[in-house]
Formats: structure tokens, C-alpha cells, sequence
């Protein structure tokens, strides 16, 4: 479960195309973030992606990376064209395949090996026409779906939604978002030859209706237990209800929305999921926002900002670019809880402020809005300084993160504790701790 923002440069404060996204997981699998470089690849070379082997192109561009640990793919990320993308599970009536391409590896399959958002869509229709996508796509769980994305770079945008092997496109002009629902209907720009063959024989489109994917293709149960409907509306809603141009600090404030009720806590069951997502029972809200992403793509440069952490509510934002990602980052996270890996280190802080999340947030959310639109300004001034000195001011604004963090740490002993947390969410919890060694 995922929500995908994008502003256009005509409705956005900066005069640049922004981009965000969350990425919503399984609690235990951990986020990465990283950079590979540009790669030169002999002839016939294959490549291995998550489930299959598909052949490599002669060159592959440097990408920025946000993925799961297990997969090969990501979730988001961007390349050194300028292009950026994220990725949304869409639950639809196409007839699941054999192991295929996942909706994370056509994301960087595309990334790898396109120059702007019209070729990323190129890319990601062309190997879904010949690989098709499909296969296992959690760790833990049965979950298979197809994909939808928002493909971007500093000029444009689209969004394209898959069913199967079927797709359609459709440009943005000032403002989307998507989430776990199909939300293409009539209004698409390009569609596959055969998109609406399958929905007009099966019925799912009655005899004379016109062609409207989302209609067509959406498998309503599963699409409305995902609340992929109620996220997207409240994304447009919060995007609707900014008060002039859209600043990147409004997407950050997105990212962090609990819905807007005073009486918001993590463990109260009778709520659906929020674009901040916080996980629950392994049956109801198994997923957690593992990590999110704001890009300004300015034309010279765009500048990427990433948690690399859970909860974006608890998290901090860190200035990364393509050729000066900080080196905090690494140690890379795996399945298991260690002491290094940014990731797990927030987990601790994160999990221990389960026990009463609203009132830490108390704490700390002001300090965290202040000093993230600090950094923000600080790391769009450096867009035109040199490779060594973006370096040391990435690394500079992420250990100051970490201090910002190690000082919420020790505030943690005076959190009082939640009244009435219900049991069963804290007897999830718990086990989920102990399945990753917390």
C-alpha cells in the first residue's frame, strides 16, 4: 500500500515539479536507500530482477534507490536524467501470471535506462507487453498485484495504470495523486491495442458504455479493504486546500497526515489506513509507512529528500542528490533488527513510541516541521555548487538529523503511557518485534 503525489511546475511554489511519495510495507521489511552508478554491459548480457532474468541494455543510467530490502526493484527513485517515479499496488480483475516483472523492477528498469518521463513510459509498457508482471511481491505474506506509477521529470508528468499486461496513460496537468485504486476511468491519454477486449467479453463493461479503465479493470473487494479510494480522495483534498502554490513543506505535511481527527491513535482498529500509515493487525492495516520521498526537480538539478526510516510523523527528512548520497545511509538494513543500520536504530525509537505515539508527536512535531524546512532551504540553495561541496553538506545535515533523533530518544522516559491501547494491536506488535530480534 502506497500514495504517490506530483505537482506540476505551473502549481508549484518553487516554479519546479514536485514529487513525494510513501512507501508502505510490511513492518519488519526494512528500507534502503541507495545510489548505483552508471554501467556499461557487454552484449547478451542478462540481468537478474526480483523473480526473472530479462536481457540488460549496452548502458544503464545512475539511479537513487528507495526499495525493500528483498527486492530488486524499488519503490521510488530517480535517475541522472532528472526523471523520478513511484510505484502503487493496484488490485485488478487481469489473471495472475507466473513469476513475471514486478511493479518495482519495471520502476527501475525504467529509471535505469530512459532520459525523460516519456521514454520511462515507453520503457515500462514495452516490458510489460513482452515480460508481463506478476509473482510473490511481500515477504511474508500472499500479496500479488499489478502496478500503477507516477512517471515525472522537471517538465512533465504521467500517471500509467496497469491490468496485467494491459495499460493506460494520462498527463497530469496541475496536480494528482494515486494510491491502491485504479483512477484512470475515460479521461486517459493512450491505451494499449487490446486494454478493452478482455472487460467488454468478460461484461465488466456493458454493451455500449464507453471505454473507462478504472471501471473496467478494478477488483472492487480488495481495492476497498486496501482504503486506496479514501487515501487518494484525502490526498487530492489536502492538495485542493493549499492556500496558494504548493510548497514542497505541504508535502511533506501530506505525507504526515493521520486524516485530520484530533483523537487519531495507532491502535484504534475501527479507522482504515491513513497516508501515514501505521500498521496494526496482521488482518487489519498490515502495513506500515517503512519510508517516503519529496523530489524538487529544478532543471539544473534535482534535490532528493528521504527518510530512510518508518513513520514518516517520527521521521526526519535528509537531503540527498544523485551524485552525493550520505553515507549514513549505509550500513544497508536487512530482515533482521541490528545495531547500525539507520533503519533499525529508528525502529527502536519508533516502536518504543508506540506506547503512547499521539503525545510523543506532541513532543516533537514542531521541532521536526522547523527543522526540516531548514534543511529543505539549506539543500535548494546548494543546487548549482560543486559535487564535493553538496557532499559534505548532505553529510552535515544528516548527522544533524541524527543528533535531532538521539535527543528524542532520551525524551522517551518522560512519555506517559497510553490509556486503553487495545490488546490485541499490542500483542501484534510484540510478536513482530520478536520475529526481527527487537
Amino acid at each position: 500500500m502506497c500514495d504517490t503525489l506530483v505537482v506540476t511546475p505551473e502549481a508549484s511554489a518553487t516554479g519546479t515539479l514536485l514529487f513525494a511519495k510513501n512507501s508502505d510495507r510490511e513492518r519488519n521489511e526494512a528500507h534502503q536507500v541507495l545510489a548505483q552508478p552508471p554501467g556499461h554491459h557487454p552484449p547478451h548480457a542478462r540481468v537478474q530482477c526480483t523473480r526473472i532474468r530479462i536481457p540488460q541494455v549496452r548502458e544503464t543510467r545512475g539511479v537513487l534507490l528507495a526499495k525493500p530490502y528483498w527486492i530488486w526493484g524499488a519503490e521510488m527513485g530517480a535517475n541522472d536524467a532528472g526523471v523520478v517515479i513511484g510505484n502503487e499496488a493496484l488490485f485488478t480483475r487481469a489473471e495472475a501470471g507466473s513469476d513475471a516483472l514486478l511493479g518495482m523492477d519495471l520502476l527501475r528498469l525504467a529509471l535505469e535506462r530512459c532520459e525523460t518521463a516519456a521514454d520511462a513510459v515507453e520503457v515500462i509498457t514495452g516490458l510489460l507487453e513482452r515480460h508481463g508482471q506478476g509473482g510473490l511481491a511481500a515477504v511474508h505474506r500472499d500479496l500479488r498485484y499489478d502496478n500503477g506509477f507516477i512517471v515525472a521529470d522537471p517538465r512533465e508528468a504521467w500517471i500509467l495504470e496497469t491490468a496485467g499486461r494491459h495499460w493506460v496513460t494520462r498527463r497530469v496537468d496541475g496536480f494528482a495523486a494515486i494510491s491502491n485504486a485504479p483512477s484512470i476511468g475515460r479521461d486517459f491519454t493512450r491505451a494499449s491495442a487490446d486494454a478493452f477486449e478482455t472487460p467488454r467479453a468478460r461484461g465488466w463493461l456493458e454493451p455500449g458504455a464507453p471505454d473507462d479503465f478504472a471501471r473496467a479493470w478494478t477488483d472492487p473487494e480488495p481495492t476497498v479493504r486496501s482504503n486506496g479510494p479514501g487515501r487518494c480522495s484525502r490526498s487530492l483534498e489536502l492538495l485542493s486546500a493549499c492556500p496558494g502554490p504548493i510548497r514542497p513543506e505541504d508535502l511533506l505535511r501530506i505525507l504526515r497526515d493521520h486524516g485530520g481527527d484530533a483523537d487519531w491513535r495507532p491502535d484504534d482498529l475501527t479507522r482504515p489506513s491513513s497516508l501515514c500509515m501505521h500498521a496494526a493487525l496482521d488482518d487489519w492495516r498490515p502495513s506500515q509507512t517503512t519510508g517516503a520521498m519529496l523530489s524538487v526537480m529544478d532543471p539544473m538539478r534535482a534535490t532528493h529528500f528521504l527518510t530512510g526510516t518508518a513513520a514518516p510523523c517520527l521521521s526526519l527528512f535528509r537531503p540527498a542528490w544523485i551524485d552525493a548520497l550520505p553515507t549514513g545511509f549505509e550500513p544497508l538494513p536487512g530482515a533482521e533488527a541490528d545495531a547500525s543500520s539507520l533503519f533499525w536504530r529508528h525502529e527502536r525509537l519508533h516502536r518504543a513510541a508506540l506506547a503512547n505515539l499521539p503525545a510523543f508527536l506532541d513532543m516533537v512535531a514542531a521541532e521536526r516541521d522547523a527543522t526540516d524546512a531548514n534543511r529543505l532551504s539549506r539543500a535548494l540553495a546548494m543546487r548549482d555548487q560543486t559535487q564535493l561541496q553538496r557532499q559534505q553538506a548532505a553529510e552535515e545535515m544528516f548527522e544533524e538529523a541524527e543528533r535531532q533523533l538521539e535527543d528524542w530518544r532520551h525524551r522517551l522516559p518522560h512519555l506517559p503511557p497510553a490509556a486503553d491501547q487495545d490488546p490485541e494491536w499490542r500483542e501484534t506488535w510484540a510478536r513482530h518485534n520478536e520475529r526481527c530480534g527487537l
